[in-house]
């Protein structure tokens, strides 16, 4: 009688499935998947945290850059709206105290407060929303811009819807307005031959959301 052959035939009709190699398979495979997927989700989270921390330090950064610098539309484009938006102790910090400021609904929930500054001569007036203490909206209005050369319509056409902010003020140079709301940014230009001749009203509205433009309109350019 042929034992070792014998035995031989019992381990080659032994089910895959109850042999010891199979499962240490199965073993390695789980710690595999299970030390990939805990790197990823720990890569993924503090990617998160990073650029979070990220965006929050430019917020800083930009602050303290806008309170040293003498520039009453830098410090105005500093200032955040919306869920993120500054508390009106960062505004005050930049701006100074309001000259005034109104309150909107009986709970003082939301408040309205306006600077009245002079820039070059003009009178220059921001107007910021808060709701809770926080910026909700703004709008810089009086900066008439003295230009080198007039709006036209050549000018205007040059930029397209999704053209981003900078490529605006390249284009059209500082605008003379400018409105936050609800995350639309419009900046309006107005044409300083309209100071000489009224009936030379020409004027541009560009409507930007997320930095790039989303609309834009434009009334007698030439």
């Amino acid at each position: 009688m042929n034992i070792d052959g014998g035995v031989t035939m019992l381990n080659e009709k032994k089910p895959f499935y109850k042999r010891n190699w199979f499962w240490i398979m199965i073993f390695s495979i789980i710690v595999v998947v299970s030390t990939t997927t805990y790197i990823a989700n720990n890569s993924y989270y503090q990617g998160e945290a990073d650029q979070a921390n990220l965006e929050q330090r430019k917020d800083q950064a930009e602050r303290k850059q806008a309170e040293k610098n003498p520039s009453l539309v830098a410090k105005y484009n500093s200032i955040k709206t919306g869920k993120n938006g500054y508390s009106e102790k960062n505004i005050t910090s930049l701006l100074g105290n309001p000259t005034e400021t109104q309150t909107m609904d009986k709970q003082g929930k939301e408040i309205i407060a306006t600077w009245n500054k002079t820039v070059n001569s003009n009178q220059v007036m921001i107007q910021i929303t808060f709701f809770k203490n926080i910026a909700k909206s703004k709008s810089i209005q009086g900066l008439d811009i003295d230009r080198e050369n007039s709006l036209t319509l050549a000018d205007f056409n040059k930029l397209k819807n999704g053209d981003s902010y900078n490529r605006v003020i390249n284009v059209l140079g500082d605008p003379d307005d400018y409105s936050d709301i609800n995350g639309v940014r419009t900046l309006t230009y107005v044409s300083d031959l309209s100071e000489a001749d009224p009936s030379q009203n020409a004027s541009i509205d560009i409507k930007l959301s997320d930095n790039k433009i989303i609309a834009k309109s434009q009334v007698n350019l030439k």
